[in-house]
């Protein structure tokens, strides 16, 4: 029994053993094909094996398994990089020398994950892009205006939903980011169940600043989360039957401070354009007040409540934004 559990230790060392070994890889620039001057080859060199060790690679300078080959061709101030490793070859052009290690990034990821160099996939994310895929695809958007559509609900003295609208600014950095919005607001409405009008109302926020934090912060797509507050408004008018007999009638009114949570993922983070699925909870610091109108074939009363009105509201935005200045560090 002892023997059979050792064996499988074994194995599995030397299955780690043989792992780590080939892990290791050589960085090395083809000098006979290379147009850039010894000190610009020297510098690109230690770039390169920098990209393949922020890809978990073990870079070596002797006794390697597997060695990624780069050279460059310049022609005026853009340089053309070519790179050839275990997986494939890959080549693209920089816009200018000082953007090679960004580009590298992109070729070492390409090659390792099998996905083609052309900006629509993980390649390429908030830390390496370069200045010839900002226009059109990516400018640094981290200041951005936005505008939403979606559907929502309000929990007042009945339950209303309807359509939800939205605007917005934001300016975003890697991991966090301010969102300030305007004219959040829910027209919501029902009906009872013989087809008479049953509530109709609007709720929503005149204006609200929230925080967000994005989860996956250099991605080119991120989920996240935030939460802040706004000054909101609901006002809801519920009726029952009023062409009848009996019937009753409620509208009810309240302003304030509320809070607001988020929870959201947003696509194209590289881009100057951004689109972003979110859903939204609106819980006031106040309830709503009204008369409810009750009547019978007798009598008539007018009594005064308040309830507690909370809303949510699922919607797709899209946004528009500018550039900003980014610089990636290598570590």
């Amino acid at each position: 029994m002892t023997k059979p559990i050792l064996s499988i230790i074994a194995s599995l060392t030397i299955a780690l053993f043989s792992r780590g070994a080939s892990a290791a890889v050589c960085a090395q620039i083809d000098a006979s094909r290379d147009t850039l001057s010894e000190s610009d080859r020297n510098a690109t060199r230690i770039f390169l094996a920098q990209s393949l060790r922020h890809e978990g690679l073990q870079v070596v300078d002797t006794g390697c398994t597997e060695t990624y080959t780069a050279y460059h061709v310049k022609l005026g101030s853009s340089v053309t990089v070519f790179m050839q490793g275990p997986q494939g070859y890959r080549q693209t052009t920089a816009p200018s020398i000082e953007e090679i290690p960004a580009v590298y990034s992109q070729m070492v990821r390409s090659l390792l994950t099998g996905q083609p160099m052309n900006g629509a996939n993980d390649t390429v994310d908030r830390t390496n892009v370069t200045t010839a895929q900002q226009a059109p695809n990516r400018v640094e958007a981290d200041s951005l205006w936005y505008a939403r559509l979606g559907y929502g609900g309000i929990k007042g003295p009945t339950f209303g939903h309807g359509p939800a609208i939205g605007f917005g600014y934001r300016y975003e950095l890697d991991d966090l980011g301010i969102d300030l919005s305007f004219l959040n607001l829910t027209f919501a409405g029902d009906s009872n169940d013989n087809g008479t009008s049953g509530s109709v109302g609007v709720s929503g926020t005149w204006i609200r600043l929230m925080a967000l934090y994005f989860l996956n912060p250099s991605a080119n797509r991120s989920a996240y989360v935030g939460a802040g507050v706004g000054w909101g408004v609901t006002a809801v008018a519920a009726a029952n039957d009023l062409n009848s007999v009996t019937g009753s009638a409620s509208a009810y009114t309240g302003s304030g401070l509320q809070g607001e949570l988020s929870l959201g993922y947003e696509l194209l983070r590289a881009s100057t354009i951004r689109i972003f699925l979110q859903g939204d909870v609106s819980l006031p610091f106040y309830k709503i007040h009204g008369d409810v109108y009750t009547s019978n074939s007798t009598t008539s009363t007018t009594t005064y409540d308040s309830t507690y009105a909370p809303s949510f509201v699922v919607s797709l935005g899209i946004g528009w934004g500018r550039s900003a200045v980014r610089v990636r560090v290598m570590n």
